[in-house]
């Protein structure tokens, strides 16, 4: 409800609630009045005295009027005044006089009280006048009370909570109480907090990514330059006097340009997946003859290094899942590598184990090479980690991992590592099951 209609709408049942109070205040004034005072005062008519007189002596009296008072009632009488004053009330006075069958001469005097109903009405009016004064006020009060906590109350928090985003406080979360139009403000004022929220974090992140990329290129970029230089000079001083010599510095530059090239790909995609501006176009797809592909990639390349690639399917039946094929193909390749590294020759060996728990697909890449040592396995996923195992490779950016992870977590699954030092690692990736009538995002 609008706040004008509301507010209309509050004034009209005042008014009613007023009038109706007053009302039954004034019928239950006028019933009582009536009542305690014996009288029809709307009439204009009050109390009665009476006076029987038989032969000039008083046989009646009802308001035991003394001899002196009914002579002067009389006397009156006499003057044609039909009035009299008594104790403060004025009475008008009737007489009827008549002879009975037995000769004796009877008079009988009434006296009816006349009322100022002027008076009357002047009291009532004030009495209207007060009641509905104080149900005015009272109802308002209620009202305003209400008003109080549903419209003035959350319009102060929420002017005390716009200062604070004023200054930059963006930590405490804006509660949509009051009226329709104060909850809808709150609301809009909540959504603004948390945009703001987002913008300036994402603005940090986005300044905190861009100095990382300046300070990892800066670093790691400085090494294959250095090389690159020291093999163009090597040809342009004459070190490499033979035409094999220059074919091997060419050679080796030109293998730490692919390098270079590769880190700075995998620098801005990792950016990218870090600020969630790289979609994911997904699709159900066959687990499967996915992974069955994925791994006919690599077939040879482990055959040419005397190595040896396993695919052990333990599922009793197909099974899709929701992924963006062309970047899930990224992370598999990314762990087929690295496994593929470090594993010995001959011996060496990739088991691909595709398996179920629940609701979810697990594939397991379990090598026998070398393992991780304890103290880095649980740093193997982050960005330029510091170990063996997980950087210092040839031909490797050292976010490979850390772009896996970013992958896996963009499908909503996980991915986590288990390794024994001399027994080999196994990286594990859980991912949904896709329904059949499951809604691609």
């Amino acid at each position: 409800m609008k706040l004008r209609q509301r507010f209309l709408i509050q004034n009209i049942l005042i008014l009613i609630s007023t009038v109706f109070i007053t009302g039954c205040f004034v019928f239950a004034y006028i019933q009582f009045y009536n009542i305690l005072d014996n009288s029809h005062i709307t009439k204009g008519i009050g109390q009665t005295a009476s006076i029987i007189m038989e032969n000039d002596i008083i046989i009646h009296d009802s308001e035991d009027f003394s001899i002196l008072e009914i002579k002067e009632i009389i006397m009156n009488l006499s003057f044609n005044n039909n009035y009299y004053e008594h104790q403060g009330n004025k009475y008008r006075i009737n007489t009827e006089e008549f002879i009975a069958q037995n000769g004796n001469n009877y008079r009988i005097i009434t006296l009816s009280q006349i009322v100022d109903i002027g008076d009357y009405y002047r009291k009532l009016i004030i009495f209207i006048f007060i009641i509905f004064f104080i149900s005015f006020i009272i109802a308002n009060l209620i009202v305003q009370r209400k008003n109080m906590k549903e419209l003035i109350i959350p319009i102060t928090n929420l002017t005390v909570e716009m200062e604070k985003l004023k200054i930059g406080e963006l930590d405490t979360s804006i509660t949509d109480t009051g009226y329709d139009e104060i909850r809808k403000l709150a609301t809009a004022i909540e959504e603004m907090r948390l945009q703001l929220k987002n913008s300036i974090y994402y603005r940090e992140k986005l300044d905190n990514n861009r100095k990382f990329l300046i300070s990892s290129i800066s670093h790691d970029l400085k090494t294959p330059v250095t090389s690159i230089r020291g093999y163009i000079d090597g040809v342009l001083d004459g070190i490499a006097d033979t035409y094999e010599k220059k074919q091997y510095y060419l050679s080796k530059a030109i293998e730490k340009t692919k390098l270079i090239n590769t880190m700075v790909e995998d620098l801005l995609l990792y950016s990218k997946l870090d600020l969630n501006q790289m979609p994911f176009e997904k699709t159900r797809v066959n687990i499967i003859k996915y992974l069955e592909d994925c791994i006919e990639d690599n077939v040879m390349n482990f055959t040419h290094e005397n190595k040896k690639i396993i695919f052990e399917n333990q599922l009793l039946t197909e099974f899709f899942v929701l992924m963006d094929t062309r970047k899930f193909k990224r992370v598999i390749q990314n762990i087929i590598d690295n496994a593929k590294r470090n594993i010995e020759v001959e011996m060496g060996q990739l088991r691909i184990i595709l398996r179920e728990i629940s609701s979810f697909i697990i594939i397991e890449f379990q090598d026998n090479g070398k393992g991780i040592n304890e103290n880095d396995l649980p740093y193997i996923f982050d960005r330029f980690y510091r170990a063996d195992t997980a950087r210092t490779v040839a031909g490797s950016s050292g976010l490979g991992l850390a772009i896996t992870k970013q992958i896996v977590e963009g499908h909503g699954g996980r991915i986590w590592a288990t390794s024994e030092v001399g027994q080999g690692t196994s990286i594990i990736i859980s991912l949904k099951k896709a329904v059949n009538k499951e809604v691609i995002k």
